[in-house]
């Protein structure tokens, strides 16, 4: 039995990282629910279990703090290709709750999966 949830059915947090509007949860999400064309990535916590979002990776194993999603894929800062893929966040700068709630179908109305075409754009 999985514990991760169906996004489809989710009411998530809106969030602000790397300046860009995201979707986020503090629950595992099954990857197999997640709408073509739609990106997900895992928010590791700090070591000292202060809740601050310091690491956001493909999936993250220890402090998971959550999951969020989004209509764009982010730019990873991994130094070597073939090693995990992640990218440090800087709670100050890079992440922000906007105190409003909606499900993935609102996010995906008002930011609809982006198509960008060249390797460069793909990642910000």
């Amino acid at each position: 039995m999985s514990n991760r949830v169906d996004v489809t059915k989710e009411t998530f947090e809106d969030v602000t990282v790397f300046g860009y509007p995201m979707l986020f949860t503090c629950l595992r999400c099954d990857r197999k629910t997640l709408p073509r064309g739609m990106y997900m990535y895992e928010i590791r916590h700090d070591d000292d279990g202060q809740g601050i979002p310091c690491e956001i990776a493909d999936s993250i194993l220890v402090n998971h703090w959550g999951t969020v999603i989004s209509n764009r894929p982010v730019k990873m800062d991994t130094p070597v290709p073939g090693l995990r893929r992640y990218r440090l966040i800087d709670e100050e700068t890079d992440w922000n709750y906007e105190g409003t709630t909606r499900t993935l179908a609102e996010y995906m109305a008002e930011n609809p999966p982006c198509h960008e075409t060249k390797e460069t754009d793909r990642e910000r």
